[in-house]
């Protein structure tokens, strides 16, 4: 990828990346029509996730906030991701343990 890549590389690199991921936790047989689901909720979820970053620079949150802010964008995630996958399906490809809800990494502490 170049220094600044353009919209439409960085959304086919994206999308590279989740077909990458399909093919390595869902098999690279699964359905073509999946997939393209699949890609269509990555792409609402990156609307969601742009306007959550937006959001904390305009608001200046608390990081506590942020953080649930941004794990109920991963929660969002894995919801609409359950649309289209099985639940065996979910857990491979998200690989959580039984009964735990997904959570983004952040460090409260960087971000203070």
């Amino acid at each position: 990828m170049p220094p600044m890549p353009t919209p439409e590389q960085d959304r086919e690199l994206r999308r590279r990346q989740l077909d990458l991921s399909i093919d390595y936790r869902l098999g690279r047989d699964f359905p073509q029509e999946r997939r393209a689901a699949l890609w269509e909720i990555q792409q609402r979820v990156e609307k969601k996730r742009l306007r959550l970053a937006l959001w904390h620079l305009l608001r200046r949150l608390a990081p506590g906030r942020l953080a649930g802010a941004a794990n109920g964008l991963a929660g969002y995630l894995v919801d609409e991701y359950a649309k289209v996958l099985s639940k065996p399906e979910l857990k491979r490809h998200f690989d959580l343990p039984e009964g735990t809800r997904p959570a983004l990494p952040i460090d409260i502490d960087r971000l203070k």
